[in-house]
């Protein structure tokens, strides 16, 4: 965990200097909490990276498309690939090596700043050994602008 909470300072500090348009946040999903870090969420295009944290570490990846891009309201659809660490909430013991999740959601920034937002997500995931379900959440996501 300490490892963790250092790569995330690390990557924070980096972040901070490059002046980059990079968001960071946490998603609290029923299958699992991920770490993100991605390009701007504002884009119509953007791409995050989701580091597993609940019960073994995982990655996923995903690729997002805002079809609805407001001041304070952001509307997207994407697809995610996910690599180790996928727990269905049924099958405590089954770990998944690969699976495909399809996530839809929407990016609220009410504040004037537009950098704080929070997300309300839900996910069809297909995983291997016919294991379908969804999975929902929410979070809370950074933008350094």
């Amino acid at each position: 965990m300490k490892k963790v909470i250092l790569v995330a300072f690390v990557l924070v500090a980096f972040i901070s200097i490059s002046q980059a348009q990079v968001s960071v946040g946490i998603n609290f999903q029923t299958s699992d909490t991920f770490i993100t870090v991605g390009s701007d969420p504002d884009n119509e295009f953007f791409g995050e990276a989701r580091l597993g944290i609940g019960h073994d570490i995982g990655l996923e990846l995903m690729g997002g498309y805002n079809f609805v891009r407001k001041s304070e309201v952001n509307a997207y659809v994407g697809a995610g690939l996910g690599l180790l660490g996928d727990h269905h909430h049924k099958h405590h013991d089954d770990h998944n090596d690969i699976y495909v999740a399809i996530p839809v959601g929407v990016l609220i920034t009410p504040f004037n700043t537009k950098n704080l937002g929070f997300l309300i997500e839900a996910a069809p995931v297909i995983a291997n050994h016919n294991d379908t379900y969804l999975r929902g959440g929410i979070g809370v996501k950074y933008t350094f602008r």
